[in-house]
C-alpha cells in the first residue's frame, strides 16, 4: 500500500516537472497555471489511492471473512461427521433393542400359560396334600389366579407371587409348626391345637388334651389317636411353640409311607 502511495507522489512530481519544463520552452505558459495543474493531478491522484486503499481494505475483510466461513464450515464438516457415527451406533442400538422386545414378547406370550399351569399344578397338590392350613393355602391360590387375569399386573410380578407362593409350599415339608385350627371328627367340629411334621404326619390335640388324633392320608379322613400318645403330642406341641427344649425323643404316630402310583402298578 506504502508503495502505491510513493508511485504515484513520483508520478506526480514527474507531471509537474515535465510541465514546467514544457513552459520554459515555450515561454508563454504562465507558471502559476502549471503549478495548479500539478496541484490538480495531485489532488486527483490522492484520491484515487484513497479509493484503491479503501477497495483493499474491503478486500482483506472479504478475504478474513472468507476464511472465518472456511474454518467455520471445516468445523461443521466435522461436528457432522461425528453426529453420523454417533446416529449410525444409535441405529444399531435400536435395532439390538428392537430384537430384544420382540424376544421379550414372545417369552411373555409363552411363560403367561406356563405360569396359569404352575397355579393349577400347585392347587391340586394342595388338595391331594396333608389338610396342613388347607384353607388358608387355597385362598392363596385364589389369589394368585386373580393377580394371572389382573391386566394392571406386569408379568414379571405375576412371576414372581408364583414362584413365592412355590417357596412357602415348599417350606411345609421340612418345618416342625404347631398351630389352632379346627377338625371334623364324626361330624363334631372340634377346635384343637394342630402339629405337623413337615408332611409326614398331620397330628391334632384338642385345647383339654382328652382327645388325640391324626389325618390317615391313604383313607382321606382323621382317625383317633389312644391314650398312650396324650403327653408325647402335648410336649411335641410344646417343643414346636418353643416352649420346650427340642432334646428329647418323642414317640408319635408316624405312618407308612404309601406306595406311588408306579409302584402300586407293578
Amino acid at each position: 500500500m506504502i508503495k502505491h502511495r510513493v508511485r504515484t507522489v513520483v508520478l506526480s512530481a514527474v507531471a509537474a516537472a515535465s510541465l514546467v519544463l514544457g513552459a520554459g520552452s515555450a515561454g508563454a505558459t504562465d507558471l502559476d497555471q502549471i503549478l495548479e495543474v500539478g496541484i490538480k493531478s495531485n489532488q486527483v491522484a490522492q484520491q484515487s489511492q484513497e479509493k484503491i486503499n479503501k477497495i483493499v481494505d474491503q478486500t482483506d475483510k472479504i478475504t478474513g471473512d472468507y476464511k472465518a466461513v472456511l474454518r467455520t464450515i471445516e468445523g461443521l464438516r466435522i461436528y457432522n461427521a461425528q453426529l453420523q457415527r454417533q446416529i449410525d451406533l444409535q441405529v444399531v442400538e435400536m435395532n439390538k433393542l428392537s430384537k430384544s422386545i420382540k424376544g421379550v414378547t414372545y417369552i411373555k406370550r409363552q411363560i403367561t400359560p406356563l405360569m396359569m399351569k404352575m397355579v393349577d399344578a400347585l392347587g391340586e397338590f394342595i388338595k391331594n396334600d396333608l389338610p396342613i392350613k388347607r384353607e388358608e393355602r387355597i385362598a392363596g391360590i385364589e389369589r394368585l389366579r386373580e393377580l394371572m387375569d389382573n391386566p394392571n399386573v406386569d408379568t414379571s410380578e405375576k412371576f414372581r407371587s408364583v414362584f413365592e407362593l412355590y417357596q412357602i409350599e415348599s417350606q411345609y415339608g421340612r418345618a416342625v409348626e404347631a398351630y389352632t385350627g379346627k377338625v371334623n371328627v364324626g361330624g363334631n367340629e372340634l377346635e384343637v391345637d394342630m402339629l405337623h411334621i413337615g408332611r409326614i404326619a398331620l397330628i391334632y390335640q384338642t385345647r383339654d388334651g382328652k382327645e388325640s388324633g391324626m389325618w390317615d392320608q391313604e383313607n382321606q379322613k382323621w382317625v383317633a389317636l389312644d391314650e398312650s400318645y396324650r403327653k408325647p403330642i402335648r410336649r411335641a406341641l410344646a417343643v414346636a411353640n418353643k416352649q420346650a427344649a427340642a432334646d428329647t425323643l418323642l414317640r408319635l404316630p408316624i405312618p407308612a409311607p404309601i406306595a406311588g402310583k408306579m409302584e402300586a402298578a407293578k
